[in-house]
């Protein structure tokens, strides 16, 4: 066997361990990490979700509050997601409904609600506007606010052992144009 014939057969081996290895250090990784860095999904909790281009996302300390989201812009929208609150999926989406004011700018009509079932989860949303006073959370002493022409895109995915709630709020025409990145936001929201 000449020495080249040699050297080019070493090197092929090299080349495939080398392969070999690497393959098994991204499997490794794959197994400890998971794949949600690969296709652009972030995590919080147990939870993964895709989150649009144009919002920013922190986890938050707050009790039963997972992520808090805002506009990069800073406009008048902010999202939650919460787990562990009480209620159902209907008494959260009626919570909503009443916070609310039934004056004359309220067209019950103009309330969507949809509900899907899902091979892994079942999603009910909502999609509503009008004048909004923003909850106090128990405190009664706190003063009342209300903001006009508001709207609010809510949601709830439930999994067979756990239900998780998001609540979108902000001025009507930013909830308008985020109805559509808050549906798919609301339908990448996976278990891990």
């Amino acid at each position: 066997m000449s020495k080249l014939v040699l050297y080019l057969a070493i090197m092929n081996r090299l080349i495939l361990y080398t392969v070999i290895i690497g393959a098994c250090f991204f499997i490794s990784h794959i197994a400890i990490n998971g794949t949600n860095q690969f296709i652009g999904r972030d995590m919080v909790k147990n939870i993964s979700y895709k989150l649009p281009d144009n919002w920013e996302a922190s986890s938050s300390d707050k009790q039963f509050r997972l992520l808090e989201v805002h506009l990069d812009t800073n406009e008048d929208f902010s999202l939650v997601v919460f787990n562990n609150i009480q209620g159902t999926a209907d008494q959260n989406i009626d919570r909503w409904i009443g916070q609310f004011k039934k004056d004359a700018s309220f067209d019950s009509t103009n309330i969507i609600i949809t509900r899907d079932s899902l091979d892994s989860k079942y999603v009910t949303s909502i999609e509503m506007y009008g004048t909004y006073e923003i909850p106090r959370m128990g405190n009664n002493t706190a003063p009342v606010v209300v903001k006009s022409n508001y709207g609010l895109l809510g949601g709830v995915v439930e999994f067979p052992n756990s239900l998780y709630f998001i609540k979108a709020v902000g001025n009507d025409e930013l909830i308008k144009v985020n109805s559509a990145f808050f549906e798919e936001f609301l339908y990448s929201i996976e278990l891990n």
